[in-house]
This record gives structure tokens, C-alpha cells and sequence, in this order.
């Protein structure tokens, strides 16, 4: 089964603006949102959300659908 995590400041894995200079280094391009998939990051808003539609078929057909 796979796992998925999110990281963003007041999310899922919540990370506190205080506690966001130790964690920086962590994530990849040192930025949030993060979603970690079976141990891979995945940096950056719209490639998560490219990432997750694809996950569960909802990316569409083709470019249009």
C-alpha cells in the first residue's frame, strides 16, 4: 500500500514558521508544499496536483477532456 504525505505550513505535516528554518534544508528546492510518495518528494503546488490526478485517473483523456 502506498503512503503519501504533505507537508505545507498548517497542513497534514504541519511544519510552524519557527520550526521551518530545521526543515528547509529537507525538502527539495528548500520550498513548500511538499507531498512525499513511498519516500519520494515531490516539490511544488501544480506538479503535486499533476502527480495526484494521475494517481487517480482524473487527469483526463487527452489535453482537452
Amino acid at each position: 500500500m502506498s503512503t503519501y504525505k504533505l507537508f505545507y505550513f498548517n497542513g497534514h505535516c504541519e511544519i510552524s514558521h519557527f520550526q521551518w528554518p530545521s526543515h528547509k534544508t529537507e525538502m527539495p528546492l528548500g520550498q513548500i508544499p511538499v507531498l512525499e510518495f513511498d519516500g519520494t518528494k515531490l516539490p511544488q503546488s501544480m506538479s503535486i496536483t499533476r502527480f495526484l490526478a494521475k494517481q487517480f485517473q482524473l487527469a483526463g483523456r487527452d489535453n482537452f477532456v
